[in-house]
């Protein structure tokens, strides 16, 4: 993790090897991961490369104090697929069946898709670190909670609060 917050400052200070580190470092872990959400490979490798492309021009707004720098990472990949899906055709490709109408109803729905990134802007920190990687991130929770540096407990609890703070907003 502190690696990784390293690589970013270098990578801000325009270190074309710190990029291909970090790009190395996790650019299959963010494909799999955008694969997942989309089934679409040409879609995941664009949104990768857009994801890349932001963190290349972008690595010196990162701020610790606001979470890890995977977190971040996973923040910048979920912005680029929302503009995606917003972006795309209702029925979004790669989707499912039962996640199809959800997304058309974001697309369609500036309104829902406002409350869904108030919600997460609402979190705590911790929470909202816990929710990118374990919930956004594909992470296992017990790669999230290593990565976070918690207790398997600790991060249950703080995606379980976060979640139901999100409910909480949402159905408001």
């Amino acid at each position: 993790m502190e690696e990784d917050g390293a690589l970013l400052g270098a990578i801000a200070r325009g270190s074309k090897a710190a990029f291909q580190s970090y790009y190395e470092r996790h650019a299959g872990r963010l494909l799999g991961y955008v694969l997942r959400v989309t089934r679409d490979r040409p879609l995941a490798e664009d949104v990768v490369q857009d994801v890349f492309t932001a963190i290349w021009q972008k690595a010196s707004s990162y701020q610790a104090e606001q979470g890890t720098p995977l977190a971040w990472m996973y923040r910048i990949t979920r912005n680029k697929l929302v503009d995606r899906w917003r972006r795309g055709p209702p029925g979004v490709a790669g989707a499912s069946e039962a996640e199809r109408p959800v997304l058309a109803l974001v697309q369609t729905d500036p309104e829902l898709s406002m409350s869904l990134e108030r919600a997460l802007e609402g979190l705590s920190p911790e929470q909202r670190q816990a929710v990118e990687l374990a919930v956004l991130g594909g992470y296992t929770h017990e790669e999230a909670a290593t990565e976070l540096s918690v207790p398997l407990g600790t991060l249950k609890s703080r995606i379980r609060m976060a979640l139901q703070h999100m409910r909480a907003l949402l159905t408001e």
